[in-house]
């Protein structure tokens, strides 16, 4: 028979011979790749870069933002509204340890308040001014009127001398002249007016008790005149059989501001530790002032009182002593 030849197997080789063979061999210059190394670094350097002025254009959006939100701060905190008025305490008070707020417990602690303006003020006689206004903590503006209750408290842990100072900051067509202030201090108060026209201090009469009398830190403000004085038209206050029994009318006599820009100042000496005092201003136009006229109408006056401390004059010479009574005399 004939013999079947047997089929050849293929021969086998092996895998890693095969891929050693079959392997492309590379030059030098290309292993080495320099074309896309370079272009490897090159783009890194470029991201890298990018990177670098992205955060620091981000970093001065930021300081930027900054600045205008401090100067915007500062622009607001110095800022005061037409007629508002402000308190404050100057920067040495603050530091040490002096406060102002609007209630005893000192639950905020400030160093300005703020006092919103009263719109179109008309004028008023201090008979309107309500009978409590020096009881109500805090801003508690009238109808016509200005009156701001405040606690100032010493934490400074040493006594301390202070003065206060009111000041007209704005005045527009005169309104200032007609203007009356009233000022409490620790349940003393003290009635204010710029000097009339003819160079006396500015006066009102009643033939009835003026209110607040009784809580005259200066009890002579308070005086007796003779009714032809006053001008007062009794018809308007009492029947005509009750006329003959009248013969004087009390007499107010408003104490002059310090200058033309000052209302008033005072020094408060030997002020405790922890220990607190009260105020109360009332801001008003009287119409009982003769500058009271149809030629303030549109006015406006803005007021702030500031606080600092106070520094005894030194004496001329060793020889002269200073005197008790602190100056109420300021250059401006």
């Amino acid at each position: 028979m004939r013999k079947l030849r047997e089929k050849e197997k293929p021969t086998k080789i092996p895998h890693e011979k095969l891929t050693k063979e079959k392997k492309p061999r590379r030059s030098l210059i290309s292993r080495l790749d320099w074309v896309n190394r370079f272009r490897h670094w090159y783009m890194g350097g470029v991201s890298i870069t990018r990177s670098i002025f992205r955060t620091r254009a981000a970093w001065q959006g930021v300081l930027i933002i900054s600045i205008i939100l401090t100067i915007l701060f500062i622009l607001a905190a110095f800022y005061t509204g037409p007629g508002e008025f402000v308190i404050s305490l100057d920067s040495a008070m603050d530091r040490d340890g002096f406060y102002l707020s609007e209630t005893t417990d000192f639950s905020e602690r400030l160093v300005t308040l703020r006092g919103k303006a009263v719109i179109a003020a008309d004028n008023i006689n201090i008979a309107d001014i309500a009978e409590d206004v020096a009881d109500v903590d805090g801003e508690h503006n009238g109808l016509n009127y200005v009156a701001e209750t405040f606690y100032l408290i010493n934490m400074t842990g040493e006594v301390k001398d202070y003065e206060y100072q009111l000041r007209i900051r704005t005045t527009t067509k005169g309104a200032d002249h007609a203007m009356w202030v009233m000022v409490y201090h620790n349940g003393k108060q003290e009635i204010y007016a710029m000097m009339g026209e003819d160079g006396e201090p500015e006066a009102q009469y009643s033939l009835f008790d003026f209110p607040f009398s009784e809580d005259a830190a200066n009890p002579s403000q308070y005086q007796t005149a003779p009714l032809a004085e006053s001008n007062i038209n009794l018809s308007d206050y009492v029947a005509d059989a009750e006329r003959g029994n009248i013969s004087s009318a009390g007499k107010l006599v408003a104490t002059p501001f310090v200058s033309s820009r000052i209302v008033c100042q005072d020094v408060r000496p030997g002020i405790e530790d922890y220990e607190i005092d009260k105020y109360t201003v009332v801001i008003w136009y009287e119409g009982e002032d003769p500058e009271c006229t149809n030629d303030i109408l549109g006015g406006e006056v803005e007021l702030y009182m500031q606080f600092h401390y106070w520094t005894p004059l030194e004496p001329k010479d060793n020889k002269e002593k200073q005197s008790d009574k602190p100056s109420k005399s300021l250059d401006i």
